[in-house]
């Protein structure tokens, strides 16, 4: 279970995106060490790309070294760049700032006013990922995608799976149809290199997947638009998608009051380690725990609820401690 979803094509790129994701996880943990827990989000850490011209080696050995936070806040500067800025921001073209047709039945001039204002964030939320991300993989955790993409914002800095049905959506009440369609191929794109949609837009995120809306949002920008290329376009990978959801894994059999049998779906990371996103929270939960198969079951199940889209409920907390 602890084996990452092979992609497609896996090969020396490959190694050197999970060799880069190691050194990160050191860097998150060596960062919490120097920095301190107040404002940390290890988070930050897994996003950063390779500076330009820095060697991952060279900064493996320097981290060896680093002890103050002074040094630790240099050794960032040194060998990485911002995290972000490996998506480059990217106007929809089909943007328009008062689009004809939208929100016909909203009378109100102050709702209007307000709805304005959300559509124009669209402009703030698009980005492309930079050529660098393909050309150098071994340097991002930033996965490559085809086309424009629209970021929750915030420290999640790239595309997510159930939230990009949202901003479909809202993009189709925009009446942005180019942009909501570059969404939905990017998802797209995801299944036909990974076998599913990842939870997100990075190496980290190939454990699990989020719930399964890309065939629901390839029906609304069918209905918004009559687009049957892109069913056409789309179609192999719904299939491909719907087979890694009822496959060994995911599947579960129930037998009702009746004796009949139900296969149901269920969310079941491939993951018992701590989330490389939050290692040193999860790890700091586990330490509660004595033995490594508690701790493996406790991170799987972890992995698993944040798969759901539910990271975190009190819908997974047990009643007796509600």
């Amino acid at each position: 279970m602890e084996t990452v979803h092979a992609a497609a094509g896996e090969g020396d790129r490959d190694e050197g995106a999970r060799a880069l994701l190691a050194l990160l996880q050191r860097v998150q943990s060596e960062a919490l060490r120097a920095l301190g827990p107040r404002d940390f989000d290890p988070k930050l850490y897994v996003d950063l790309p390779l500076a330009p011209g820095a060697d991952r080696a060279a900064a493996e050995a320097a981290l060896a070294t680093v002890t103050t936070r002074g040094e630790m806040e240099a050794f960032l500067a040194r060998y990485f760049a911002r995290a972000g800025s490996d998506l480059v921001e990217a106007d929809p073209p089909d943007f328009e700032a008062e689009p004809r047709g939208f929100l016909p039945r909203v009378a109100s001039g102050e709702a209007r006013a307000w709805a304005l204002q959300v559509h124009a964030l669209w402009k703030d939320l698009a980005r492309r990922v930079a050529p660098s991300v393909a050309a150098r993989p071994d340097r991002h955790t930033l996965l490559p995608l085809p086309g424009r993409v629209v970021v929750p914002g915030s420290r999640f800095r790239e595309v997510y799976y159930w939230d990009s049905y949202w901003v479909v959506r809202g993009l189709l009440v925009s009446k942005m149809y180019d942009t909501a369609k570059d969404i939905v191929l990017n998802l797209v794109y995801l299944v036909e290199e990974y076998g599913f949609v990842l939870n997100g837009a990075r190496s980290y995120y190939t454990n699990r997947s989020q719930p399964p809306l890309l065939s629901s949002m390839v029906l609304e920008l069918y209905t918004a638009t009559g687009d049957l290329g892109l069913v056409r376009r789309a179609f192999p990978s719904l299939l491909k998608e719907h087979s890694f959801w009822v496959s060994e894994l995911h599947n579960v059999e129930i037998m009702d009051n009746h004796g009949r049998l139900h296969n149901l779906s269920r969310y079941q990371a491939m993951w018992n380690k701590p989330r490389p996103e939050s290692a040193t929270i999860d790890e700091e939960l586990a330490s509660k725990l004595n033995s490594t198969a508690a701790k493996e079951k406790l991170y799987h199940q972890i992995a698993s609820a944040a798969e759901s889209g539910w990271d975190f409920s009190s819908r997974w907390m047990r009643l007796d401690v509600l």
